[in-house]
């Protein structure tokens, strides 16, 4: 009897161990400015999806814009900066299978900082040291944030992916905060019915 109960106690643990090492806390979207410890005093900032080639600036869209009532109180000089505030190149790319540059525009007082590749977002972000700056990162790396757990070197996370031609699964990877990527383990993948 003795062995027997070991043998379900052991049974039971080595079940759970997987589960034990996926993270527990579930990213909730809608991130706001303050959720950001920025690596500047930066007063204001947003996410925009670029033009295709051939379109005009002024059809670029802001996707995220992380604070309305500081936008709002921005002076005339700082919504001429913001609206100045152009590129072809992203953080992270969308349209396919054309190519819509996803990029940011920080803005400090009184100049700001175009974020139009990943090197420009962790050097934005700074140290990756909040749940909304581990899920844009994550974002811009091609991963979906599920859920998440603060560890010493940074984030533990359980992500999602897509390469949009044949294949989407999760992965569970550690997230230092230097904005260091590392795949822990695949946790499943799939084939799918399309390729962009």
């Amino acid at each position: 009897m003795r062995l027997l109960n070991l043998v379900l106690v052991t049974l039971l643990l080595a079940g759970c161990e997987d589960k034990d090492n996926l993270p527990l806390t579930k990213y909730e979207l809608s991130p706001k400015f303050s959720d950001f410890n920025l690596s500047e005093d930066y007063i204001y900032w947003e996410v925009r999806r670029g033009n295709m080639a051939g379109q005009d600036a002024s059809e670029d869209t802001v996707q995220i814009r992380y604070d309305d009532d500081m936008y709002i109180n921005l002076s005339e000089y700082q919504l001429e900066l913001l609206t100045n505030s152009d590129t072809n190149n992203g953080f992270k790319g969308e349209c396919l299978p054309s190519y819509c540059p996803i990029y940011g525009v920080g803005l400090l007082v009184d100049s700001v900082f175009v974020i139009e590749s990943k090197d420009d977002l962790l050097t934005f972000l700074g140290s990756i040291d909040t749940p909304a700056e581990l899920a844009l990162w994550s974002s811009a790396q091609g991963y979906e944030l599920l859920k998440y757990d603060i560890t010493e070197y940074g984030y533990r996370a359980l992500v999602s992916w897509d390469n949009n031609c044949g294949k989407k699964g999760k992965d569970l990877v550690d997230v230092y905060s230097d904005g260091t990527i590392s795949l822990v383990k695949e946790i499943s993948s799939e084939d799918t019915n399309y390729c962009v």
